[in-house]
């Protein structure tokens, strides 16, 4: 089961990958540290690169030398690498006790495979659906790590996984493990051992880091990590971007999330419901007292949400009730079937009017059916909803809008094949907000230009307003980026 869900996983994520250009800031940088990072020490071009370990960066510049610089094989990796989340979940909640285990774990498979923001970070350049799987990993080989010894070995893996994506996120997703499973849960002595020989990849890394680059190498621990948490770094949102996240991508699920939390209480001297509540308090204890705040941070919160409305899902399948789940599904699919159909009326292509038509299309028949009285038309009624929504997702891929965020900017891509003609030794200079996608784009590093220190000599600018003594590379447009020359 769990083999066919990642396949499932798989055909419903990849499709499309390279359809968009990467997006800033994340990809655009993950991508430039990849490409620039020759060796175990992470590069950003010619500088060391402080942020973040190589453990992604530095497989997927291999494949990048080897393959090429296409945007889709740039993701391909983070991507495969995130759908290892889905057979995670399952095994998780199968090995957690509780009546008809095995069913409530397909159906969280299900729910965790089919939300939006689960699939469309998974899909980009970054490091967080990596590490949503690295975590499940290590909880899974935890709940395990008693009765089967080489669990303890592939949570120490686990471990060191996380130590190469985001270090200071080990310390409380362990604390997780040890809190929610008990010292009933612990490893006996030889499993300390295999969780140690498991972890010896990622400390040996970190102290050959310092050994290299000396006190610098802690800014990964300290101002790029546990610094988060108490102070405000770069462009980061405000405290309620987690909320708004879970409100606007749990969808059609959400609505389960009471039902999963009523039940999991209940069972909350069991396994089931105290790894169900732990892994979200933990999750969210992790992710909401951050002060930098961006809308993937709360990517760790959907494996516990899934769980839980799984539980919400197993009930609506088994009494079909609460019946008024059906009926919120029923307006929400006519909704969206009416915004599928306003689209085609006004004949916007940037709008994904198939993908509104076949969600709405499965909320409303599965809404319907999931009201029946025989149980046999509730399931018929869920797989309906399931098969549209991974249609509706797949549609979503080949549209324009999977990645919105492109839209608060100027596509970086024309100006970057201009830069390209240029010589190695030209000065370019970029004016205006920092875009790395487009120094991913243009194969080097752009300058940012500043008005109080300009350039010295003839050099190129990256602008979107004329400049005095430059002169357009081609007829300029209003108000559009292109490179200028400039003596």
């Amino acid at each position: 089961m769990p083999l066919l869900l990642w396949l499932l996983t798989l055909m419903l994520w990849l499709p499309g990958l390279g359809n968009l250009p990467l997006r800033d800031w994340d990809e655009g940088r993950v991508a430039t540290v990849a490409r620039s990072s020759t060796n175990l020490l992470p590069m950003k071009w010619q500088q060391p690169y402080l942020n973040k370990p190589p453990g992604l960066h530095a497989p997927m510049g291999q494949l990048i030398r080897a393959h090429g610089e296409q945007d889709a094989l740039v993701r391909l990796l983070p991507a495969l690498l995130s759908t290892l989340a889905v057979p995670l979940i399952v095994l998780i909640r199968r090995d957690l006790n509780g009546p008809d285990r095995h069913r409530r774990a397909l159906l969280a498979g299900v729910v965790l495979m089919t939300l939006l923001p689960m699939a469309r970070h998974g899909r980009l350049a970054m490091l967080d659906g990596t590490l949503v799987s690295c975590s499940l990993l290590l909880w899974w080989s935890w709940i395990r790590g008693r009765q089967h010894p080489l669990a303890a070995l592939s949570a120490g893996i686990a471990g060191s996984g996380v130590l190469l994506l985001k270090p200071p996120a080990l310390l409380g997703l362990g604390l997780i493990a040890l809190v929610v499973g008990g010292r009933n849960s612990w490893p006996r002595w030889r499993g300390w051992i295999g969780l140690s020989l498991g972890l010896l990849p990622g400390l040996s890394w970190h102290l050959w880091h310092w050994s290299v680059r000396g006190d610098d190498a802690l800014l990964m621990w300290g101002g790029q990590g546990l610094a988060r948490i108490t102070s405000s770094v770069g462009d980061g949102h405000g405290w309620w971007t987690p909320w708004v996240e879970v409100l606007e991508g749990g969808w059609p699920w959400l609505l389960l999330l009471p039902i999963g939390l009523h039940w999991a209480w209940r069972q909350r001297h069991n396994s089931a419901g105290r790894w169900e509540l732990g892994l979200l308090l933990g999750s969210a204890a992790l992710v909401l007292p951050l002060r930098t705040q961006l809308p993937w941070y709360s990517h760790l919160l959907w494996p516990p949400l899934a769980l839980l409305c799984a539980e919400g899902l197993a009930q609506l399948l088994d009494s079909g009730a609460p019946r008024w789940v059906g009926r919120c599904w029923q307006v929400l699919g006519l909704g969206l079937s009416l915004a599928g159909l306003g689209t085609l009326v006004i004949r916007e292509p940037q709008l994904p009017s198939l993908s509104l038509l076949l969600a709405g299309f499965g909320l409303l028949a599965g809404g319907q059916a999931i009201r029946h009285p025989q149980p046999q038309r509730r399931r018929r009624g869920l797989a309906i909803l399931v098969i549209a929504w991974g249609l509706a997702l797949l549609a979503l891929w080949h549209s324009r809008l999977w990645l919105w965020e492109l839209n608060e900017s100027w596509d970086p891509r024309p100006v970057a094949a201009q830069v390209r003609t240029l010589p190695a030794d030209a000065s370019v200079w970029l004016k205006g907000p920092t875009r790395p996608s487009l120094g991913w784009y243009a194969g080097r590093n752009l300058l940012q230009y500043r008005k109080s220190e300009p350039p010295k000599g003839p050099y190129w600018l990256v602008s979107n307003k004329p400049m005095p003594g430059c002169l357009p590379s081609q007829d300029p447009a209003r108000g559009e980026w292109q490179l200028w020359k400039c003596q």
